[in-house]
C-alpha cells in the first residue's frame, strides 16, 4: 500500500470526524450552553475492533476512531457532552454489495470501483453472524437513535458494536 494510499484513508475517517468536532468545541463548551443536549456519534468498523486483511489504512483509521471517541468523552464530558462510536460490521449497503462495473467513485482523478467482491467468501459468510444475516440500513439507524435519545443519557465513551453478533 502506498503511503498516498494511507494518508487518504486517515483524513477521510480520522481528521474529518476530528475537525468536526473541534468546529463544536467553542460552542459546546460555552458554559450558556450547559443544559443543551450535546452528542457526538462516531463511525468506527469491526475493522477497528479486529483488523482486517488488505485494509491495514481502513483498519487504522477506525481503531483511531475509538481512540478519538474515548478522548472527548472523558475531555468534554464536564461541559455536558456525550461522545459514543458505532463499530459497524456488515451492513447491507452499496459499498458492501458486490462490485458494479457501471458505478464508480472518482477520488482525486481516480476511478475507484465500489464494493466487495464476490469472491471474498469468507467475509459473505453468515454463518458466524448469530443472527444469520447482514444486517440494514435500519438496523443501522436503530443503534444511532438509540445513542442520540435520552434512553443513552448515562452512555459516553463507549463503541457499540452492530455486528448481529458476528465476533462475538
Amino acid at each position: 500500500m502506498t503511503e498516498e494510499k494511507f494518508d487518504t484513508v486517515m483524513k477521510i475517517h480520522n481528521y474529518t470526524p476530528y475537525r468536526m468536532i473541534h468546529a463544536l468545541s467553542g460552542h459546546w463548551m460555552d458554559p450558556a450552553n450547559r443544559a443543551m443536549t450535546k452528542t457526538v456519534i462516531n463511525i468506527s468498523s469491526t475493522s477497528g475492533l479486529h483488523g482486517a486483511m488488505g485494509q491495514i489504512n481502513y483498519a487504522t483509521a477506525k481503531a483511531g476512531i475509538i481512540g478519538l471517541t474515548k478522548t472527548v468523552a472523558a475531555e468534554w464530558g464536564r461541559y455536558g457532552v456525550r461522545c459514543n462510536a458505532v463499530a459497524y460490521g456488515w451492513i447491507d449497503t452499496r459499498m458492501t454489495k458486490p462490485p458494479d462495473p457501471d458505478e464508480k467513485v472518482v477520488i482525486g482523478g481516480q476511478q475507484i470501483m465500489s464494493g466487495i467482491p464476490l469472491n471474498a467468501k469468507k467475509w459473505r459468510d453468515t454463518s458466524d453472524i448469530a443472527v444469520g444475516r447482514p444486517g440494514t440500513v435500519e438496523d443501522a439507524a436503530g443503534v444511532m437513535l438509540f445513542l442520540s435519545s435520552p434512553l443513552s443519557a448515562y452512555v459516553t465513551g463507549t463503541c457499540i458494536e452492530c455486528t448481529g453478533g458476528r465476533y462475538m
